[in-house]
């Protein structure tokens, strides 16, 4: 990542260890997780030790006083609150998982909190999970800007600040209720207990909150009138990558600099052309895949508005998935609910993963996607071959929940022939969910050639 000394003020965080080496130290096959009647592996609540709650709070100590402000003023409106005050890895680890089925973040800011890595943690996990978040802060906007932390400032750059002084906090609470109302989708106060079924935020929620916001910063939108393309590049249907490149920098050189310092400018760069325009092959750019990205709408500042979400989306991703980040576990474990993209391609990732039980917490997560998508059943069938079992068992089940007709071969062969009893079982069971001909015609003559030999055995 690009600020590495953004790690600084990490205690003690850092990844889980792995709880198995390999297959001649697992414990014995009855270990194997439970299946849901699907087949995939029976999932632990994220919140297995905490009731969910509509609104989780976080803050660094010098906060604590404003986040009990707030806790007791939601509590008082029935909003149900789950509220940290300490930047300690375990704490952030906690905050992770209310946030997996909460309605709404509020992050109370400050000069410690905005230069803490956990923080940004906290922050880019309720980022990327589409959470809707709001800000509160008792000291200067500016001041707590200048210390914050380049990708915590990226996810956050559109929200409205919420500042309650020291000596008149009263005065701000209806601003600030209205705003999480609203991001909350409106909902008024009253009976309202979260529940699972009900816990994960729509992402309109985060975009609602997006046009409340009356104080914009600069940072959003600066000067563009009418359509970037046309104006930059008149009717070319398709330019240079280094003359769109020097069109971008030129057009959004404000934006750019209060956001990016020079190698986060690389960054950016590397990111647009190679994975957002996809031209690192061909070194130019078209206006078909200029309008696909920027979308119909040709309002004002509407490209740099994409380009900006892109790279707090990635950037985040990015945080959330760092060797050393608090909440990387419990993202992974339960990103399958977030399915957008940018989820899918951090699931592929984790598939290379050095941590066999990180590969096959990606696997089952991107079984419960639900994609279908070509590259993701390619990489779940290489998965197929893991030395690790718990990593096959993991990528049969997946391939046998999305129905993947072209992993018949591969799982039948797992499961005549894998010596892992319960690799077999997941076998058998992805075979059954795929179903079809083939699968069918393979269930049916293994399954009369096991009661042959079984007979034969018997008359031995």
């Amino acid at each position: 990542m690009g600020n590495s000394g953004q790690r600084q003020n990490r205690h003690g965080g850092g990844r889980p260890p792995s709880t198995s080496t390999g297959e001649n130290v697992r414990a014995s096959e009855t270990t194997a997780p439970a299946t849901t009647a699907a087949g995939l592996p029976q999932r632990k609540a994220a919140s297995e030790h905490m009731t969910p709650k509509d609104v989780v709070i976080t803050a660094a100590p010098a906060q604590a006083g404003l986040a009990q402000f707030l806790k007791d003023k939601l509590e008082a409106e029935k909003y149900t609150v789950y509220c940290n005050t300490e930047l300690e890895a375990a704490a952030t680890k906690r905050v992770a998982k209310a946030l997996v089925d909460c309605k709404l973040f509020v992050f109370v800011t400050g000069n410690e909190s905005a230069a803490s890595s956990l923080a940004a943690d906290a922050v880019a996990f309720a980022y990327i999970s589409n959470t809707p978040i709001v800000i509160a802060a008792n000291d200067d906007r500016a001041g707590i800007l200048a210390n914050m932390i380049f990708g915590m400032k990226l996810a956050l750059q559109k929200m409205e600040w919420h500042i309650f002084p020291a000596d008149s906090m009263e005065s701000t609470l209806p601003a600030f209720m209205a705003a999480l109302k609203i991001g909350l989708g409106g909902e008024a106060s009253g009976d309202h207990i979260a529940t699972e079924a009900a816990a994960a935020p729509a992402p309109a929620n985060r975009r609602q909150l997006y046009a409340h916001s009356t104080k914009e910063s600069k940072l959003e939108l600066v000067g563009e009138q009418g359509n970037f393309w046309e104006r930059n590049f008149g009717g070319d249907e398709e330019v240079a990558w280094y003359k769109f490149q020097q069109a971008f920098l030129k057009e959004y050189e404000t934006n750019i600099s209060e956001l990016f310092d020079d190698s986060q400018v690389s960054w950016l760069l590397d990111m647009l052309k190679n994975e957002v325009f996809e031209a690192s092959q061909t070194e130019k750019v078209s206006k078909v895949k200029f309008i696909e990205v920027r979308g119909e709408s040709e309002h004002k500042g509407q490209f740099w508005k994409v380009v900006s979400e892109i790279a707090a989306e990635k950037y985040s991703m990015n945080e959330v998935f760092n060797m050393e980040s608090a909440v990387r576990l419990t993202a992974v474990e339960n990103l399958g609910k977030f399915q957008t993209p940018a989820v899918v391609d951090a699931l592929l990732k984790l598939l290379d993963d050095g941590d066999p039980n990180i590969r096959a917490i990606a696997a089952i997560s991107l079984g419960r996607t639900g994609t279908k998508d070509k590259v993701v059943i390619q990489r779940l069938l290489v998965l197929l071959d893991d030395k690790d079992r718990i990593c096959r068992q993991s990528a049969c089940l997946s391939l046998g929940h999305i129905k993947a007709e072209e992993g018949v071969p591969k799982i039948s062969h797992l499961w005549r022939n894998d010596f892992i009893s319960t690799v077999r079982e997941a076998a058998k069971t992805a075979l059954q969910q795929i179903g079809g001909p083939d699968a069918e015609r393979i269930l049916r003559v293994t399954n009369i050639l096991q009661e042959e030999i079984a007979e034969l055995e018997g008359k031995k």
